[in-house]
């Protein structure tokens, strides 16, 4: 892993633009006129992006103002995905009282999907749960302390149930963290609470991510405006210390791994305006590498024109080469005028940025941009909002979805479409027949936002990867010489809470026979758990019945589609539809009667 201060002293050194070969960055674009995807209102945590339907694409939750979701009566809106870049109008849901203001998502049941907590202006909570295809019910109300100014979900304790953060301002000014406690079944308990003072602002906006590297969720708090900010710092249990206060008021941040060192910074665009509209632009973009020690260090990047808006600029690989790229916002000038260019600054390996690359114009105002999953591939896409801006007045507001088609090394996995949280094997696909040196492939979801991937065999981590994490996504790719023999395998899926998603098996190398059990029971070889396996799928197992076999079955989905009579072999082809489904396998004995079974899910691409 990259140390922390080399990475600080390479960007200190070449943080600048420098001029290479730059390969392009390529997007299709669908425009959604309306406003009808999401809402820019009451800032970033008043609208979301997730999968709540489960095919692998995210969807949007957002308020439901006078801008959003024409023809839609209620407080909030869900509106899904239909395919890669498409979606569906959106469908409007009504809270109890008062107007839908700010959106968490984590999956609060431990059913495998994600649901959605919405607050109110009038201090209330209101747990919404997904019947799994993002159709959504009120479950749940809770008071809180106060009116929230922002929330966000993670597992702030290591419980491995997910919490909800939420920050309020009293009428000193100070302001709190709240800390609700989940208790996995759609519950959640009161938890500590910790005080802390922003400078000039009330408390609103929360992000979260790891700024010290101790493996505790640490939380990000933006100011009302969105220009100032505190990391709070977690320490595993629910309470935190008050940081560094970055920003003042002119930049805006958000945190991202952009060093790929498994350590969250603060990457901000610069613009300080003021009542009358005279507004300070900036020809740069801060970064803030946070340390070990908790204090930051803060880089100058500097760019062609100046930012656009103070929005963040989002940080992804969107080349496929491993190393993380910039996209920002830019006017032609300095003076706010357009056209208006949304750019890409491609990350090179000694951590300085090639000059910027335009992936997209317009002669109206960019003001949002989003980094998400809006097609099936492991590629990160965006979501971009704009308007037409005349005499300070908004009118034509509309989002765009960018899908990615940039041809690059992108990871060859990606997770399932049919499941919302779940790790995807796409290699290898049975647990005999593999060779030395054993070519592993993951693609995850989470329910929170992806850091990294691990791959580790028999007990000693092998692998690890930041590099291809955005978004709730996290994927690996690997390539392990193995010795000949059986070896246990697993991977997890890490979350910037250090929530796990894990999967496992026990692989035979340099075998391509499934042993029979040792145990009473049975062995299934093929298809791998939770793999991405092309139809016709090899269904193969052995069995040992401590006696004489009457007959071995597989049946998937709920129909027998096979038998073997007298054998302690199965192995046969089934042909599938695409889609999510369930093998199970059965073994009878000759004299008792007894039956056993063992079940492997699987997805058919």
């Amino acid at each position: 892993m990259l140390s922390r201060s080399l990475a600080v002293s390479v960007a200190a050194v070449v943080l600048c633009a420098v001029t290479a070969s730059t390969q392009t960055v390529t997007f299709s674009t669908t425009t959604y006129p309306k406003n009808n995807l999401w809402s820019q209102s009451s800032g970033p945590d008043g609208h979301m992006r997730a999968d709540l339907n489960g095919d692998g694409r995210e969807d949007f939750i957002s308020e439901n103002d006078g801008s959003f979701a024409i023809g839609c009566t209620g407080s909030f809106g869900v509106t899904l995905s239909t395919g890669d870049g498409k979606y569906a109008a959106p469908v409007c849901y009504t809270i109890p009282s008062g107007v839908a203001l700010y959106f968490a998502v984590g999956d609060f049941n431990a059913d495998g999907t994600l649901d959605v907590m919405v607050t109110n202006e009038a201090g209330m909570a209101y747990e919404y749960l997904n019947s799994g295809n993002g159709t959504l019910h009120l479950a749940n109300t809770f008071t809180l302390d106060a009116e929230a100014g922002g929330i966000v979900a993670a597992d702030v304790n290591h419980d491995g149930k997910i919490d909800l953060v939420y920050d309020t301002t009293l009428p000193s000014g100070a302001s709190t963290l709240n800390v609700l406690l989940g208790n996995g079944d759609g519950t959640f308990s009161t938890g500590p609470i910790t005080s802390f003072n922003m400078a000039n602002e009330p408390a609103s906006a929360l992000g979260m991510g790891d700024f010290d590297n101790d493996s505790h969720v640490d939380v990000l708090v933006s100011g009302a405006s969105g220009v100032e900010n505190e990391i709070l710092y977690g320490d595993g249990t629910g309470h935190f210390t008050p940081g560094p206060i970055v920003g003042g008021r002119t930049t805006g941040y958000v945190g991202y791994d952009i060093a790929n060192t498994g350590m969250m910074d603060l990457i901000g665009a610069p613009l300080g305006s003021n009542p009358s509209g005279l507004n300070t632009y900036y020809n740069y973009l801060d970064i803030e590498w946070t340390q070990h020690n908790r204090t930051l260090t803060s880089k100058h990047l500097m760019l062609k024109s100046c930012t656009a808006d103070n929005a963040p600029p989002v940080v992804a690989d969107f080349n496929g080469d491993g190393i993380n790229d910039i996209i920002v916002a830019e006017g032609a000038d300095c003076l706010g005028n357009g056209p208006y260019t949304l750019n890409v600054l491609l990350g090179n390996a000694n951590g300085s940025f090639k000059p910027e690359q335009v992936i997209y114009s317009t002669p109206d105002w960019i003001s949002e941009w989003h980094v998400m999953r809006a097609s099936h591939s492991s590629k990160p896409d965006l979501t971009v909002w704009q308007a037409t801006v005349s005499q300070r007045q908004i009118s034509n507001a509309e989002q765009l979805v960018l899908v990615n088609t940039t041809t690059g090394g992108f990871p060859s996995c990606t997770p399932m479409n049919y499941r919302a949280t779940q790790i995807d094997v796409c290699s290898p696909t049975s647990s005999t027949g593999a060779t030395s040196p054993v070519k592993f492939s993951f693609g995850a979801s989470n329910q929170t936002p992806g850091r990294d991937m691990e791959l580790w065999i028999d007990g000693k981590k092998v692998n690890e990867n930041h590099k291809n994490a955005y978004s709730y996504y996290n994927f690996l790719n690997a390539s392990v010489p193995l010795s000949n023999g059986e070896h246990t395998v697993t991977a997890y899926a890490v979350g910037w809470d250090y929530s796990l998603l894990s999967t496992g098996m026990i692989l035979n190398v340099g075998n391509d026979t499934c042993p029979v059990p040792s145990y009473i029971g049975l062995n299934v070889c093929s298809p791998i758990q939770n793999g991405t396996v092309g139809s016709p799928v090899l269904a193969y197992a052995r069995g040992n019945a401590g006696g004489p076999i009457s007959r071995m079955e597989i049946w998937v989905d709920g129909v027998k589609k096979y038998s073997t009579y007298g054998s302690d072999t199965l192995m046969t082809q089934i042909p599938l539809a695409s889609g999510w489904h369930t093998f199970t396998y059965y073994i009878v004995p000759v004299q008792s009667g007894w039956l056993d079974s063992q079940t492997q899910e699987v997805a058919v691409p």
